[in-house]
């Protein structure tokens, strides 16, 4: 008695489709002690199939989550990756910019007029020491057609600069070489300045290719 009430309550935890079966099995095995191990081997049968079941479906989320982290995680390392071919364009591009900026900088011309060099003695008192001074001085013009008016004076600006140089005693020559150019440099400029009165632009500077003192 106890078994079959142990097979009757069984039998209801089963589904529709497992008392199907069951019965079948039932038919088949003629019942009796052979019906209650039938039906334990059923049971445990479709408890097994039920555990592959779920077993199965977790293993399958499982793949699928790992996959679609993969995806997330490899996408955004490929994101932060730049192609060579890519990244060599852009360098290029960057380099044809540079190229172009550089051609649209506008280089102002240095206009210069080249004196032919000075040479003379330095004297003391009205006589010679023994020493001379020689300078190649270039004047830089605030506009190319000052040059036209320098060329009509030119005569007095190399008087000019010859009387500036002339006066000069060895006491003038005992300062650092930078103060001394620096001293004549300034008369220089004064002296050729004053010469040009056509309005054209003047001398802004005076630079030395040749300072020498002996």
């Amino acid at each position: 008695m106890a078994e079959d009430q142990e097979t009757t309550d069984n039998a209801e935890d089963l589904t529709a489709d497992e008392k199907a079966e069951l019965e079948s099995r039932l038919d088949d095995t003629g019942g009796g002690e052979k019906a209650a191990g039938g039906l334990q081997g059923v049971k445990a049968k479709f408890k097994n199939k039920k555990l592959l079941m779920i077993y199965g479906g977790g293993l399958l989320v499982l793949i699928i989550a790992i996959g679609v982290g993969a995806y997330f995680f490899l996408g955004e390392k490929e994101g932060d990756v730049v192609p060579l071919e890519e990244q060599a364009v852009e360098e290029e591009i960057i380099e044809e910019e540079e190229e172009v900026k550089i051609k649209k900088v506008k280089i102002k011309k240095v206009n210069i007029y080249n004196l032919e060099p000075f040479f003379l003695p330095i004297r003391d008192d009205g006589k010679e020491t023994g020493r001379f001074i020689s300078i190649a001085a270039n004047l830089l013009l605030s506009n190319r057609v000052l040059k036209h008016e320098i060329d009509k004076v030119l005569p007095l600006v190399r008087k000019n600069i010859y009387n500036i140089l002339r006066r000069k005693r060895p006491s003038d020559f005992t300062l650092e070489r930078f103060q001394t150019e620096e001293r004549i440099k300034k008369e220089i400029l004064t002296a050729s300045n004053s010469l040009l009165l056509g309005g054209t632009g003047t001398i802004t500077d005076v630079f030395f290719t040749r300072f020498m003192v002996k």
